[in-house]
């Protein structure tokens, strides 16, 4: 149905609270003993279909089977029909088998505010860059923006994308001796993936070490050795023959980033308990943290933001460009408890679950942080945020309505994803669309 969404969680007004009355710069002492959970990886896509069917072929990831309403198919969801076309289509894949270890999540929507560049606009953008960077085997900055997926072997994979034509950058890192190599592979909109394995067939592909402009401890794993890995891939996928096996299971996921010192002051600020290492490896600052795997009590996703300082040449748009101008769509459209862009769709799902959502909620009103919040029904309370250097966070947990009365359900088809019937029912019309140009 045309914005089914619309009618899930409570309809109630919607305030936006003042610095005065939520003064603190932390949700403490909820922050200060909070377990973080990484539960989804969702990048917007404008080919939301040929991204999830690449998924399919180079990660071996497979259709989202839960969620939804039980009447459509929980891998794709399609929303606000125009002219016979839909406005917002999402395609919902699970990787790292064991049930579903991650969820990947391509979004696109034509309803939220893009700005001028559109998502389509920097899709073709980062796909160029990446088409350039296979023909010259050289590393692109945006590249930094991966989910890393670990193999026991690369050999099949590796045989299996060279016979396909599909190109990859081959490199190979190092980590207390243990070689690690890594194929760097790029989807139809540009989304970057590496997958990785401690073996790898000799004679399938020519395989460079990784440079010192490429970060190479960017692109190792710190948290577990082989056999860990190995062990985890196993359990995920079942027996102990990994031998002509494409199943990959997430490890990592990096973030290219303009100021690791902004990252650094975020979690610092908002969620000291989580331990924050700041490195460097080659032309590269690094901020590294690891985040508890939602699906699994004692497995981690490491995450890591990469400010790489090295001169890759002339360019269009440089990443520190890309954060700018999401955060310019981000200061016309949205703010604390209001609003929203079509970028929130470039966000990690993470649960916590030490204080319920309005304590925290507090805090970001306070300090200025834009978010917006929902009572999503069945599917739980969530709160989208802006999240940090402009990728944004879907914190997931609950409502204890300590910081408003109550919440809005979500809409798709709405320009910042409240329902219209929110405003109806307390007597006021719905906030139209800023218009930029009209400033």
């Amino acid at each position: 149905a045309l914005c089914a969404a619309a009618a899930v969680g409570a309809v109630a007004r919607r305030t936006t609270a003042s610095a005065a009355l939520y003064g603190q710069a932390s949700a403490a002492p909820c922050t200060d003993v909070e377990k973080l959970e990484i539960s989804k990886y969702t990048i917007t896509s404008s080919q939301p279909t040929a991204d999830a069917a690449f998924a399919q072929r180079v990660l071996g990831s497979v259709d989202q089977s839960y969620g939804g309403d039980g009447s459509d198919d929980p891998a794709v969801y399609e929303d606000c029909l125009v002219d016979g076309k839909y406005k917002m289509r999402i395609r919902k894949q699970t990787i790292g088998g064991g049930g579903h270890t991650m969820d990947l999540h391509f979004p696109y929507s034509q309803v939220t505010p893009h700005g001028p560049l559109t998502v389509q606009y920097w899709d073709k953008y980062q796909a160029n860059l990446n088409k350039e960077s296979f023909a010259t085997d050289v590393f692109n900055p945006f590249m930094h923006y991966s989910l890393v997926m670990y193999t026991p072997d690369l050999s099949y994979i590796a045989r299996k994308l060279t016979n396909e034509g599909e190109p990859f950058l081959a490199r190979r890192g190092f980590v207390n001796g243990q070689a690690y190599y890594t194929l760097v592979v790029g989807s139809p909109t540009g989304k970057v993936y590496e997958i990785t394995s401690p073996r790898l067939d000799e004679g399938i592909v020519s395989v460079k070490d990784w440079s010192a402009a490429e970060c190479p401890a960017c692109h190792v794993p710190r948290t577990y050795n082989k056999d860990q890995l190995d062990a985890w891939w196993y359990d995920n996928f079942g027996g102990d023959n990994f031998v002509e096996r494409e199943e990959t299971t997430p490890i990592r996921v990096s973030i290219a980033v303009s100021s690791v010192d902004k990252v650094q002051r975020y979690w610092a600020t908002h969620f000291p308990a989580l331990e924050v290492s700041v490195w460097e490896s080659g032309t590269a600052k690094v901020a590294s943290a690891n985040f508890h795997l939602a699906s699994h009590d004692k497995m981690s996703i490491e995450l890591e933001w990469v400010e790489n300082g090295h001169d890759f040449g002339p360019m269009k748009h440089t990443v520190s460009d890309f954060v700018a101008y999401q955060e310019s769509v981000k200061e016309e459209y949205a703010g604390p408890n209001i609003g929203w862009t079509a970028w929130y769709d470039r966000h990690l799902g993470v649960a916590i679950t030490a204080c319920p959502l309005d304590e925290y909620m507090k805090a970001w009103d306070a300090a200025g942080v834009a978010f917006h919040a929902h009572a999503t029904g069945t599917l739980g309370d969530h709160a989208w945020t802006e999240g940090v250097e402009s990728f944004g966070i879907e914190f997931q947990g609950w409502f204890d309505y300590s910081y408003q009365s109550n919440y809005a359900g979500f809409d798709f088809c709405t320009w910042n994803t409240d329902p219209h019937e929110f405003y109806y029912t307390i007597g006021e019309d719905p906030p139209a669309k800023p218009d930029p140009s009209a400033e």
